[in-house]
């Protein structure tokens, strides 16, 4: 009589199989979208600080105050610190989740790094990271902007070499795609060698009076990393004027992404951020309306959009 394999190892066969039939699997714009997430309260003392409103709302709690499964956090000066898995606790019911190699403000060290990798072996759902404002060069701006002289090579926190060390340092048994901030004044030549370094881009229109230009910018992005998974960066209230973004302008960039996915041209779309979504924004309001609305629409899986569960 032949063994039967034990729990532990059909278990081990079931995620794996999971993960890599997940792909070919009808897809919601749920499975697509994203909330960026900081630690609460993080804008009281500044963005926020001319509305008089204050947020108290925790990361996990912001995403699901707005319906949403798949957060990307970012940690914000020096909050948390490591090791990170009592913090991470809350996290582990949602379904995916992206932990920055690079915090907010371009911050990073081996040390957070290294304490990173050591989260996500414990950590099934955590299944990539972000490099938030990696590259240190102007945000603001246009793809159209562009010099009169050929421009140098981006400096961003981390060089291309050290991005390959990154993207090949196996997680699990596996490689983690690695995704970076790019702002619209960054659309440029001098970002394609760090480019080439990672899987994932995520587009922000940086101020938001740029917003008009939101389909104009995209193209150049299309055509500055051919073959990356690209996702629409969304924010729910304009950081660059310290004021509430009107919804006239949320509705413009997220009808525009909800097409994009329809389309296959975008692999998600990113809302931020959880540390503003309980201080009565209009804008905020508006998206989490929509979400509800649309969330269980399908739409195609993009080419080359990641699984939806981790192998």
């Amino acid at each position: 009589m032949k063994q039967l394999p034990n729990r532990s190892a059909l278990l081990a066969l079931l995620a794996f199989l999971a993960g890599h039939i997940s792909a070919a699997e009808p897809r919601t714009v749920n499975d697509a979208l994203w909330i960026w997430g900081h630690p609460a309260g993080v804008y009281n003392q500044s963005y926020l600080r001319s509305t008089g409103r204050a947020s108290t709302i925790e990361p996990v709690a912001g995403a699901l105050d707005m319906g949403i499964r798949n957060l990307i956090f970012v940690c914000y000066q020096g909050r948390p610190q490591p090791p990170f898995d009592g913090y991470y606790a809350p996290m582990r019911q949602l379904d995916r989740v992206l932990w920055s190699m690079v915090a907010a403000e371009g911050a990073t060290s081996q040390a957070t790094r290294d304490a990173a990798f050591a989260l996500a072996e414990r950590s099934e759902n955590l299944t990539g990271w972000i490099l938030d404002d990696f590259f240190h060069e102007p945000p603001d701006g246009n793809a159209a902007d562009m010099p009169s002289a050929p421009a140098p090579a981006f400096r961003a926190s981390l060089t291309p070499l050290e991005l390959r060390a990154l993207r090949e340092r196996k997680v699990r048994g596996r490689q983690l795609p690695v995704m970076a901030v790019i702002y619209t004044g960054q659309l440029k030549p001098g970002a394609q060698a760090h480019i080439a370094e990672i899987a994932q881009l995520c587009m922000w229109t940086s101020p938001a009076a740029n917003l008009k230009n939101i389909e104009a910018n995209f193209f150049p992005l299309e055509k500055l990393a051919p073959g990356k998974e690209l996702f629409l960066g969304c924010y729910m209230y304009d950081f660059s004027g310290r004021k509430p973004l009107p919804v006239a302008l949320m509705q413009q960039q997220v009808e525009l992404g909800h097409r994009w996915l329809k389309e296959g041209r975008i692999s998600g779309m990113i809302f931020l951020a959880t540390a503003n979504v309980d201080v009565g924004l209009e804008a905020v309001d508006w998206t989490r309306q929509w979400i509800r609305e649309t969330g269980k629409q399908a739409i195609p899986v993009s080419r080359k959009a990641t699984p939806l569960r981790s192998p």
